[in-house]
C-alpha cells in the first residue's frame, strides 16, 4: 500500500473515531442541560403553586394538582420522574416530566404535583443527530480530499526522487540529481542518498578497475605458463613427465576459463552489457548445435529438437554464452547413448537430458564453485553465469529432475 493511501486511511479512521466520541459527548451534554432546565422549570412552577396556596388563592393552573395530605407525608422526599399521558388531540401518548413534592403551608401539608411535556426532545435529538452526521460526513470527505492533495504536494519531491533512484545505476557516469525540498526530513534524505550513491559509485569504479587489472595480470602469466608447457612438451621426456605436463596444461586451461568466467560474472553483476539488439534465438541455437555435432556423435546422443522462431532483445554475446553453457552442460552430463531434447517455443526454452539424479542438493546447482562432481572437469561457473544472465534480463530459470531426466527451463 502506498504511503499516501495509508495516510488518507489513517486520517479517515482517526476522524471517524474523534467524531463518534465527540458526538456521544455532545448528545449527553445537551441531554443533561435540557434535563436540568426542565427540572428548574418544574421547581419554579411548584414554588409558584405553593405561593398561591399560602396567599389563600385557589390554584387552577393547567397540569397542576394539589392535595391535602396527613402530616406524616411531609417526610416524603420530592419525586422527579417521567411518565406517559394520553393526548386526546393527537390521539397518542405523550411524554411528560412530573415533580411531586410535599409542602407545609399554613399548618397544612399539601402534596403539590406539577408536570410539563418533554418539549419534543425526540424531535430535537433526531435533528441534532442528522445535523451532526451531515457535518461529520462533510468534515471526513472534505478533510480527506484536502489531506490527499496536501500530502501529495508535500510528498511530490520524495516520489520524484524515488523514480530517479529506480533508474539510477552506479555504473553510469551521470551524477544523481535529486529534487530539492523545503522539508527538513527530505533535505536530510537527499544528503544521505547523495552521499550513499557517491560512495557506491566510487567503490564500483575501484572494484571494476581491480577486476579488469586482476584479469589482465592473471591472464599474462597464464599465457606464459601455457607457452612454456607447450615448449616443454616438444622435448623428449619420460612417460611420467609427459603426464605431469598434460596435467599442468589441463590445470592452466581450467584456470584460464575460471578467470574469464569470473570476469564475465563481474560484468554481469554490474550490468555492463549495453549492446542489446533484436536477436533470433533459433539461429543462435542452430549455430551452437552445429559446433557440438562431433561431441553428440562421439557420445551417440539421440538429440530431439522442437525449435520455433523466437526474437528477443538482448546482448548477442551473452545469448551465445547462455546457449553454449546450457548445451555444454547437457552434453557433459549425458551418458553415452542417452536421449536429449531441446525445445524453443514462444515464451520459453528448455534443455532436457537423461541421467542419474544429482549427487548434491538442487539449491547448490547455481552456486559458484558450490558443487563437487567426481570425474567432471568443468570450472563450476557455467550455470551461475546462465543464472546471472537471466537475472539481468528478468527471465525465470528453473531446474527439475523428472522421469529420470534433468530439465533446465527459461521463461522469457
Amino acid at each position: 500500500m502506498k504511503l499516501l493511501t495509508r495516510t488518507i486511511i489513517n486520517y479517515f479512521w482517526l476522524t471517524i473515531g474523534v467524531l463518534l466520541v465527540t458526538g456521544f459527548l455532545l448528545y449527553g451534554f445537551l441531554y443533561l442541560q435540557i434535563f436540568e432546565e426542565i427540572k428548574e422549570q418544574l421547581q419554579l412552577q411548584e414554588s409558584m403553586v405553593a405561593k398561591e396556596i399560602s396567599e389563600g388563592r385557589k390554584v387552577n393552573f393547567p397540569l397542576v394538582k394539589t392535595e391535602a395530605v396527613p402530616l406524616d407525608r411531609l417526610m416524603v422526599n420530592p419525586v422527579f420522574k417521567d411518565t406517559l399521558i394520553y393526548d386526546d388531540i393527537q390521539k397518542k401518548k405523550e411524554g411528560y416530566y412530573i415533580l411531586r413534592q410535599p409542602r407545609q403551608i399554613n399548618g397544612q401539608v399539601y402534596m403539590i404535583e406539577v408536570m410539563t411535556t418533554h418539549i419534543g426532545w425526540d424531535g430535537y435529538s433526531r435533528a441534532i443527530i442528522f445535523i451532526f452526521i451531515l457535518i461529520a460526513m462533510m468534515i471526513v470527505v472534505v478533510g480527506s480530499i484536502i489531506n490527499y492533495f496536501s500530502n501529495r504536494k508535500l510528498l511530490w519531491p520524495f516520489l520524484q526522487n524515488l523514480d530517479r533512484l529506480k533508474v539510477y545505476s552506479v555504473s553510469s557516469n551521470e551524477k544523481l540529481e535529486l529534487v530539492g525540498s523545503d522539508i527538513s526530513e527530505f533535505k536530510e534524505f537527499n544528503l544521505v542518498i547523495n552521499g550513499l550513491t557517491e560512495r557506491a559509485g566510487g567503490e564500483y569504479r575501484v572494484l571494476k578497475e581491480f577486476t579488469e587489472n586482476a584479469s589482465h595480470e592473471i591472464q599474462t602469466p597464464l599465457s606464459i605458463i601455457q607457452g612454456k608447457l607447450d615448449r616443454m612438451s616438444q622435448f623428449d621426456q619420460s612417460v611420467e613427465m609427459t603426464g605431469f605436463i598434460a596435467d599442468a596444461k589441463s590445470a592452466v586451461n581450467r584456470l584460464t576459463k575460471v578467470n574469464k568466467g569470473l570476469l564475465l560474472l563481474a560484468k554481469l553483476d554490474n550490468g555492463a552489457f549495453p549492446d542489446e539488439n533484436v536477436l533470433d534465438i533459433s539461429n543462435l541455437l542452430f549455430r551452437q548445435m552445429e559446433q557440438i555435432d562431433d561431441l553428440i556423435d562421439h557420445k551417440a546422443i539421440k538429440l530431439v529438437t522442437e525449435i520455433k522462431p523466437k526474437k528477443i532483445t538482448a546482448s548477442a554475446s551473452l545469448m551465445e554464452v547462455l546457449i553454449s553453457n546450457l548445451l555444454s552442460n547437457m552434453i557433459a552430463h549425458s551418458p553415452k547413448g542417452a536421449t536429449a531434447k531441446i525445445v524453443l517455443l514462444k515464451n520459453k526454452i528448455s534443455f532436457e537430458n537423461s541421467g542419474n539424479q544429482l549427487p548434491f542438493e538442487e539449491h547448490k546447482l547455481f552456486n559458484r564453485f558450490g558443487k563437487s562432481v567426481l570425474g567432471k572437469t568443468g570450472n563450476g561457473l557455467g550455470l551461475p553465469i546462465v543464472q546471472q544472465i537471466c537475472l539481468l534480463y528478468g527471465w525465470q530459470i528453473s531446474y527439475c529432475y523428472r522421469g529420470g531426466n534433468h530439465i533446465f527451463e527459461i521463461i522469457f
